[in-house]
């Protein structure tokens, strides 16, 4: 997305409350101006530097507040967490070789984008659910089999890693099949 610049876009569009509920929701077709094109760090930066308080800034700031209330309410709901570091190169600008590794730091602009695009899709799949209850078409993944863990935790061991799987949550129920509607 560039700053200032108009994009046709299908846009997911919610009324949130403070504790970041969804109201109401809405799906159309759009055309969207983004009011700054930010990287993830320059999106950090805004948000750590207290001395901002331009418009722009409030927004990531609420996002960001919403975003953390999302991201908890999900990790309370189970949700799987698959993050691995991610390895960064320093490259010479001139030859192109490498000549730094780090390891590139997740930080809340990259858990805030994160964060809406989860919602999004998750808010589509129920829209789209609810709109074609008998051909929707989602991905389910079932929960794991019982003990399924387990030769993953002796090789984990044989080389002095250790699986925690004590957070995993009981499989929930499945979802009630659908009303039919009359027609």
């Amino acid at each position: 997305l560039h700053e200032k610049v108009d994009r046709l876009a299908f846009s997911c569009i919610w009324e949130v409350d403070a504790e970041a509920n969804i109201l109401s929701s809405r799906y159309e077709k759009t055309v969207i101006r983004s009011a700054g094109a930010l990287s993830y760090d320059e999106a950090q930066a805004r948000l750590d530097d207290t001395r901002l308080d331009d418009p722009l800034t409030a927004s990531l700031r609420i996002l960001n507040t919403l975003a953390k209330q999302l991201k908890a309410r999900r990790m309370a709901a189970g949700a799987l967490v698959l993050g691995s570091p991610e390895v960064r190169f320093v490259l010479d600008s001139e030859t192109s070789d490498p000549t730094d590794v780090g390891i590139y730091k997740h930080k809340d602009a990259n858990s805030m984008v994160e964060e809406f695009m989860l919602l999004a899709n998750c808010s589509v799949a129920a829209a789209t659910t609810a709109a074609f209850p008998k051909c929707a078409m989602l991905r389910r993944h079932p929960p794991p089999l019982p003990g399924a863990f387990e030769s993953l935790k002796r090789s984990l061991g044989q080389h002095g890693f250790e699986l925690d799987d004590a957070s995993s949550l009981p499989p929930r129920p499945p979802p009630p099949p659908p009303v039919a509607r009359g027609g």
